[in-house]
């Protein structure tokens, strides 16, 4: 049998980590969180986040907060992760 893993939504992600929804989508839209699952609701789709991208959503940020571009919070945050994203 399957485990099923939790995901979460945009909101909730953006509760949990206090990074805007926008900033996530923009995110997401770059390339930056590859592991996001799209669900189709209708003719709409939904990104469901997994604790590995709310995690690499957490690095990110606190590396942004502490002054590094984009791009290198995310090479920082892929490096202290192993790479796996």
């Amino acid at each position: 049998m399957k485990e099923k893993i939790e995901t979460f939504s945009i909101s909730q992600v953006s509760q949990m980590t206090g990074v805007s929804k926008n900033k996530i989508r923009e995110w997401h839209a770059k390339g930056f969180l590859p592991g996001v699952q799209s669900i189709s609701v209708g003719s709409r789709l939904h990104r469901r986040f997994s604790e590995d991208e709310i995690a690499m959503i957490r690095m990110i940020n606190d590396y942004q907060k502490q002054g590094y571009t984009l791009g290198a919070a995310v090479n920082k945050a892929n490096q202290k992760d192993g790479g796996a994203a």
